[in-house]
C-alpha cells in the first residue's frame, strides 16, 4: 500500500474527513493510498459509515499554484495565457512556465517551491527535462528566443543560444497590445529524445516597419551540453512556419504553413507536411495537401499530427484529416468538420489537436467557426457543426473506432504515460457563458468512455500533463464573465 501525503495544499485540497475514490486508490484525511476497487464496493476498514465506492472515480485537487496576475489582461479581452508544464521522469518535481517570463519549479506532492526566476522579455513557451531529472530546458517566445538548459534544482544557467541568430528578432510590443506577443520569434516546441538530445522548433512571423510580413522557421537537434548537432533546413531558416513536430522512434511529422507575403518557397511543402529522420533531420517523405476551395484559401495544421512506424496522421484547420502510409501517399481522407450550409452560412470545425497512439489515431473537432472570408467575420455561427466538441478514434483503414460528443469546449489531446487514457482540457465556450464546464477530462482509449473529469474554476488550457503515477496538472486562466474578471491565472494537480 501506498501513502501519499498531501502537504501544504491550498483551500482547494481535499478537506480533512473526507473519503474519495479516486483512480488507483482512495484519499481520505489529506492521503493518497494506493489499492484497488470497485463499485459498490465498501471499506469499513477506513472508519467512516456508510462509505461506499462509485461508479466512476472522482478527480479530486491535491494543491494549487498561484501563478502571476493577468486580471488587466482578461479585461482587455486577451487570449487566455499559456502554460508550460513538464512533471519530472520520476514525477518528484513540477516545472511551470508562464505567459509572464517567469520558470517555477514545485514540489510534485506539496507545491513547496524549490527554485523560481524570471527569465524571458515575453512568455515561456516550454520547458522539459533531460532523462535524469537534472537539467531543465527552457525555450522562450521573446525578442531573443532563447532556449536553455537549467540546473533544475537552482535555475542557474548551464548554456543557452540565442534562436533568433537564425530567426531573426522583432520588438517587444507595447503593453496594451493584447496579440503583440505572437509576433516574437519563439520556441515553439522542445522534445527530449530517448538519448538525452533535444529536439526543438523556432518559428518566427511578423510584419517589420517596411509593412512586408516576413517568416523564418527552423527544426534543431541539442546534444546534453548545448552542441548544435543538425538542422533543418541545412542551409538556413525556411521562408515559412515549422511549429509542433510530432515525434515517434526515429522519425518526427512537421506541419508546413506560411503567412509571409510574396511567393511561397518551391522545395517546402507548403500547405502539407513533412516526415523528418531525427537522426539526420533530412526529409524521408512530403505530402502537399489540397485548398479545401473555395471557403478556404490555405491549408492550416496546427498541433493535429502524429507518425507511427507504419502510418502517419495530419488534422487541418478546414476539417479534415488525413492518414498516410510510411511513404507519404494518402491513404485515406477524413472529413468529419468540413463546412456545411446553416441557414445559409457556412460553418466548420476545424480539426485542432490529435496523434497516433499505437494503431489508432486519436484527434479533436472543436469549436464551431464561420471559415475566414465566407461571412462577416464578426457574425457567430447561427448553430454548432454536427461535428464539434467531438473525440474521435480512427483505425489506419479509416474507419471509425468510437467517437464521443459532448458540451465541453474540448481542447488538446495528450495521452498517459501507459497509454491508456487520454486526458483532454476543456475550455471557454464560444457559443454561451457557461462557467460550470471547465478542467479536464479523461477517457478509456480503447472504448472511448469518460472515466472522471477534473473541474476548474477557469477555462483550461489546453495542454494539460501526467505525470509517471497518474497525477493530472491543469492549468487554467481568469476570464471575463457579468462585466467581472473571475477565476485565476494557476496551476492544479489532480489526483
Amino acid at each position: 500500500m501506498t501513502l501519499i501525503l498531501l502537504l501544504g495544499c491550498t483551500p482547494a485540497a481535499v478537506p480533512a474527513g473526507e473519503v474519495h475514490f479516486v483512480r488507483g486508490g482512495v484519499v481520505k484525511d489529506g492521503a493518497f493510498v494506493a489499492q484497488a476497487w470497485h463499485p459498490g464496493q465498501s471499506f469499513p476498514e477506513l472508519g467512516v459509515e456508510g462509505v461506499v465506492a462509485p461508479l466512476l472515480p472522482e478527480c479530486v485537487p491535491m494543491f494549487q499554484v498561484e501563478l502571476e496576475d493577468m486580471d488587466r489582461l482578461a479585461a482587455m479581452g486577451a487570449p487566455a495565457p499559456a502554460a508550460a508544464l513538464a512533471f519530472s521522469p520520476d514525477g518528484a518535481w513540477l516545472a511551470i512556465g508562464s505567459d509572464a517570463g517567469s520558470v517555477r519549479v514545485v514540489s510534485g506532492s506539496t507545491a513547496a517551491l524549490r527554485a523560481e526566476r524570471k527569465l524571458a522579455e515575453g512568455a515561456v513557451k516550454q520547458v522539459a527535462w533531460s532523462p535524469d531529472g537534472a537539467t531543465l530546458y527552457v525555450g522562450e517566445q521573446s525578442p531573443d528566443a532563447n532556449l536553455y538548459a537549467l540546473d533544475a534544482s537552482t535555475l542557474t544557467t548551464r548554456w543557452s543560444t540565442r534562436l533568433a541568430e537564425d530567426l531573426e528578432t522583432s520588438a517587444l510590443p507595447p503593453g496594451d497590445d493584447v496579440y503583440g506577443l505572437y509576433s516574437l520569434p519563439a520556441v515553439f516546441a522542445l522534445r527530449v529524445l530517448a538519448n538525452g538530445d533535444v529536439l526543438v522548433a523556432g518559428s518566427h512571423g511578423w510584419t517589420p516597419a517596411d509593412g512586408v510580413r516576413r517568416n523564418r522557421a527552423r527544426i534543431y537537434r541539442y546534444a546534453p551540453d548545448g552542441t548544435r548537432r543538425g538542422a533543418f533546413p541545412a542551409a538556413g531558416p525556411a521562408d515559412a512556419i515549422l511549429l509542433h513536430p510530432a515525434v515517434n522512434g526515429d522519425r518526427a511529422l512537421v506541419g508546413v504553413s506560411r503567412s509571409a507575403d510574396g511567393p511561397a518557397p518551391t522545395d517546402l511543402p507548403v500547405g502539407g507536411v513533412i516526415a523528418l529522420d531525427l537522426a539526420t533531420l533530412t526529409p524521408i517523405w512530403e505530402a502537399r495537401l489540397p485548398i479545401l476551395a473555395p471557403l478556404f484559401t490555405e491549408v492550416y495544421l496546427w498541433e493535429a499530427a502524429g507518425i507511427s512506424p507504419t502510418f502517419a496522421f495530419a488534422g487541418l484547420g478546414d476539417g479534415r484529416a488525413f492518414l498516410f502510409d510510411g511513404a507519404g501517399a494518402v491513404l485515406h481522407t477524413l472529413t468529419p468538420g468540413v463546412p456545411v450550409l446553416s441557414q445559409g452560412v457556412p460553418i466548420a470545425s476545424g480539426v485542432g489537436f490529435g496523434t497516433i497512439v499505437d494503431d489508432t489515431a486519436y484527434f479533436l473537432t472543436t469549436s464551431t467557426n464561420i471559415p475566414w472570408g465566407s461571412a462577416d467575420p464578426m457574425a457567430r455561427p447561427p448553430s454548432a457543426h454536427p461535428a464539434q466538441h467531438t473525440l474521435h478514434a480512427v483505425g489506419p483503414d479509416g474507419v471509425t473506432k468510437w467517437s464521443w460528443s459532448g458540451e465541453h469546449a474540448v481542447q488538446g489531446l495528450v495521452p498517459s504515460p501507459d497509454g491508456e487514457t487520454l486526458l483532454v482540457a476543456a475550455a471557454e465556450r464560444s457559443t454561451d457563458a457557461r462557467t460550470d464546464l471547465f478542467g479536464a477530462l479523461l477517457f478509456d482509449r480503447s472504448t472511448g468512455a469518460l472515466v472522471t473529469s477534473c473541474a476548474t474554476e477557469g477555462p483550461a488550457y489546453f495542454r494539460p500533463i501526467w505525470a509517471p503515477d497518474g497525477r493530472v496538472a491543469v492549468a487554467e486562466s481568469a476570464f471575463g464573465a457579468e462585466g467581472q474578471v473571475k477565476g485565476a491565472y494557476r496551476v492544479t494537480v489532480f489526483r
